[in-house]
């Protein structure tokens, strides 16, 4: 009889689809360290490397918006194997050839794709979670993205960057995902994530209104993790670090992630929200502004441990998220996180860009200058936010959830996007505050 995934534990019927998002995450953030290194190494310009980025960002955004139609049309399941199958072939077409034209595509197609997985596991999880389990299955989703995103780079210390093995492995986790999900006993899941939570839309411009400075976190924050993510290992190619050195920077930057989520988690929920992401940003620019200074002159291992402070930025965007929840009311949560979400995604798709063109004229520390402009920029504005308007009462506040920055699909499963006892906790309180 075949093995199938399958228990009455509450954990145990959402084994199949994390277990698959781990060894896609793996296999995709692996994919994010690699290309830069493969494209410099093929000759690639800096921005045409940005370029590339930017594509496969440009991508998911599509995919994020579209995907659901396949979902809806033919099931989880199938749409599941569809994005894969054509995922993995795309990931070994790049092994073909270096053409521009093909890598372009190829990572643009790739961007849907990824995006349409994410949302069918991210439904799919939504859709399976009882409430009373919905926060730890959000806590587990969650360090296991990111323990997955942190994994992956390491893998490029196993071979050489050169030569086709790393995309035959990235194209076999990508297939090896599929396995947990077809094996899983009973199917599609019964409710669609669109039938869960009846919920209207909000446009930019409502959002911007409710809470302009999560608006303008989520954009910041995906402006300056996107090259962060991608081009650290390139980074340390570029300064005269092996490529198994380099690669260590994109580790660290990651598993810094995960160790600073739940305590900033804890202190949005005890202090001024704001203030957490003020400290926050203004640790990252000195960082930065360090590196870009004397970068070059420092070892690796204090590289290391510097990144790995910097992973504090990927913990910022549940919070920006938390701040922007404790002024709406629940019902409010998934349409206006799904608009930040799309401000987070538009960053990812401009940050390449402006940080490379800033690389090709003042080097590979440029990506850290980058990040520095974008910090003092961004606590200027927040500052001003703080003198506008006063923060919520402890009492007013909700709580923080850490989630990852995946796909629109995952934010019912914040506990507070369909809590009826509390559906006028967060109102705005009065015109004046919203502005």
């Amino acid at each position: 009889m075949a093995t199938t995934f399958h228990s009455s534990s509450p954990y145990a019927s959402l084994v199949a689809i994390i277990s698959g998002v781990v060894l896609l995450q793996a296999g995709m953030s692996l994919m994010l360290a690699l290309l830069p290194l493969r494209m410099a190494e093929a000759g690639f310009s800096s921005a045409e490397i940005g370029a590339m980025t930017a594509l496969f960002s440009g991508g998911f955004l599509l995919g994020c918006l579209y995907a659901p139609r396949l979902i809806a049309a033919v099931g989880h399941i199938r749409a599941f194997a569809c994005f894969a199958t054509i995922l993995s072939v795309l990931t070994l077409a790049l092994a073909i050839d270096t053409s521009i034209g093909l890598w372009g595509g190829a990572r643009l197609l790739s961007g849907i794709c990824f995006a349409g997985m994410l949302t069918v596991s991210d439904s799919w999880i939504t859709a399976e979670a009882h409430p009373s389990t919905r926060g730890r299955v959000l806590a587990v989703y969650t360090l296991c993205f990111k323990v997955a995103q942190g994994l992956g780079p390491l893998a490029l210390t196993l071979a050489t960057i050169f030569g086709n093995w790393h995309f035959m492995l990235v194209s076999a986790l990508i297939s090896l995902s599929l396995l947990p999900v077809a094996m899983r006993k009973g199917g599609n899941p019964e409710k669609l994530n669109a039938g869960q939570v009846k919920q209207k839309n909000m446009s930019v411009r409502q959002v911007f209104a409710r809470s302009p400075f999560a608006f303008v976190a989520c954009l910041f924050i995906g402006t300056m993790n996107g090259p962060l993510q991608n081009f650290l290992p390139l980074y340390g190619v570029t300064i005269g670090f092996s490529s198994d050195q380099a690669v260590l920077l994109a580790a660290a930057f990651q598993f810094g992630a995960v160790l600073f989520q739940i305590p900033m988690g804890v202190a949005s929920d005890r202090r001024d929200r704001r203030l957490v992401l003020v400290c926050a940003m203004g640790s990252l620019a000195l960082i930065s502004l360090l590196f870009f200074a004397v970068g070059t002159f420092l070892g690796l291992w204090a590289q290391v441990a510097l990144i790995f402070a910097m992973g504090v930025i990927m913990s910022l965007y549940p919070i920006a998220l938390s701040h922007a929840g404790d002024y709406c009311q629940e019902s409010e949560m998934v349409p206006l996180c799904a608009t930040l979400m799309l401000a987070y995604g538009i960053g990812l798709t401009l940050g390449p860009l402006s940080a490379t063109a800033l690389m090709s004229v003042s080097g590979p520390g440029g990506i850290f200058l980058h990040t520095t402009l974008l910090s003092a920029i961004f606590i200027a504005f927040a500052f001003y936010r703080m003198s506008r308007r006063k923060s919520p009462s402890q009492d007013e506040k909700g709580d923080h959830f850490s989630m990852p920055p995946s796909s629109p699909a995952i934010l019912p499963l914040d506990p507070r996007a369909a809590d009826p006892a509390g559906q006028a906790m967060r109102s705005v309180r009065n015109a004046d505050d919203v502005y």
